[in-house]
């Protein structure tokens, strides 16, 4: 519930800050995030100024809470990836990161949206297509 109520709140925020600042943050979300938060924009109908408020006064109270953003924020990367990815798919970018490596090639194409990766390949021939999809599926199969 915490979930849906985060993602109803950032529609309720994206939506308060005016179509020119949203595009903006919207620049900087991945395709599967888009789409989410859209729906979620989409689905908002009609908002109370007290609950606009709230949403605002709630973003406000957290970004003033962290008025050094962290301290550390190696372990901060660490911890948001953790949580996003899991331990193993975690575990193979935060060096990367931390150590200011590149994450390029078909590394990159891990971690991105599969609708995105078939954009790419669309115009390819299908025998370059077959590289690409088994390393993809090996590392998107279930854990459990």
């Amino acid at each position: 519930m915490a979930q849906v109520d985060g993602l109803q709140d950032a529609a309720i925020l994206m939506m308060s800050l005016g179509e020119e600042e949203a595009s903006e943050v919207f620049k900087h979300l991945s395709p599967k995030e888009v789409q989410k938060l859209g729906e979620a924009i989409a689905k908002t109908k009609a908002v109370t100024r007290e609950r606009v408020d709230e949403v605002v006064d709630k973003f406000t109270g957290v970004a003033a809470a962290q008025s050094l953003l962290v301290s550390d924020s190696g372990d901060y990367v660490r911890s948001v990836l953790k949580r996003a990815l899991g331990d193993d798919k975690a575990a193979l970018l935060i060096d990367r990161i931390l150590q200011g490596g590149d994450v390029s090639g078909i590394e990159s194409l891990k971690w991105m949206d599969p609708s995105s990766v078939a954009e790419l390949l669309r115009n390819e021939h299908p025998k370059l297509w077959r590289p690409f999809w088994s390393i993809l599926t090996l590392t998107r199969l279930p854990t459990s």
